[in-house]
């Protein structure tokens, strides 16, 4: 004999056993949940509420919605900014971590949302919290749903930017395309004269506009090294994060030789220099 939990959208065939235990009736929208899935989900909702951004981002909600009439996401995702934040306000252990399953990854972050808000709520920012948590805790949905992004994170950590100029083609960047703004008719230049052309506001052209200095990198590094962030990608994926170590390591033997090389031209022209630490 079995019994049977009718849900929305959904209907799940319990034995007499799983039915008489409590804890085997917390559901989450997709499935059933485990108990360490549960314990993790307790855990990850007691730090969530204790983060002192979600007094600062969660100011109230008057449920107008105007968050998600303006939001891109919405129109293609099943996603709702005033959802993330009615359960950053209101929601427990479960909807926490039903939303932390795939739709805290369907923001696109561009802030219209906070601009929306009437009440002044920072829902952008309690979901980058969610994420964040989603990260540290190494959930096995974030690993699947960042596992696509691993040449940009890689680009992103080593040289500082998430694309490279030979990913610029027509396919993925349709405004770049020979008619995009008519300009080459006005001016009668091809489109790959005006891609080559220097933009006054950055004075960087196409090609030295992805050139990042070797001592950049470097820096970079440092701060991830020295806030954290690789412990949150090593718990995440530790094949990438050694990858990443590896890259830079090379980086920062090409930095140490190009230094002695102009600490030895150096002394060539003026004699020996001195050395500061520190």
């Amino acid at each position: 004999m079995s019994l049977v939990a009718h849900l929305p959208r959904r209907t799940l065939t319990l034995t007499e056993e799983e039915a008489a235990s409590p804890p085997a009736m917390e559901l989450t929208g997709r499935r059933r949940t485990t108990p360490d899935e549960r314990s993790l989900a307790e855990t990850i909702y007691a730090e969530f509420r204790a983060d002192r951004r979600h007094r600062e981002f969660v100011l109230g909600c008057l449920n107008c919605g105007e968050c998600t009439t303006g939001c891109p996401a919405a129109r293609f995702y099943d996603f709702s900014p005033r959802e993330m934040l009615q359960i950053a306000q209101n929601g427990d252990a479960t909807t926490l971590w039903d939303a932390m399953q795939e739709k805290i990854w369907a923001c696109c972050q561009c802030y219209t949302c906070n601009m929306r808000c009437r009440f002044g709520n920072d829902i952008a920012g309690i979901i980058s919290v969610m994420r964040e948590l989603s990260v540290i805790h190494g959930l096995e949905s974030t690993r699947k749903v960042l596992a696509p992004f691993g040449r940009s994170l890689t680009l992103l950590m080593t040289v500082g930017t998430q694309v490279s100029s030979d990913m610029i083609q027509p396919d993925f960047f349709r405004d770049w395309g020979p008619f995009a703004t008519g300009s080459d008719k006005l001016w009668d230049v091809s489109a790959e004269v005006m891609r080559r052309a220097i933009p006054s506001d950055v004075l960087q052209t196409t090609r030295s506009a992805w050139e990042v200095s070797v001592q950049t990198s470097l820096e970079l590094f440092r701060i991830y090294e020295e806030t954290g962030v690789l412990d949150m990608l090593r718990g995440l994926d530790p094949d990438l994060t050694e990858m990443l170590i590896d890259i830079i390591e090379e980086r920062r033997e090409e930095f140490e030789e190009a230094r002695e090389r102009y600490r030895t031209e150096l002394e060539g022209m003026h004699g020996p220099v001195a050395t500061f630490t520190g």
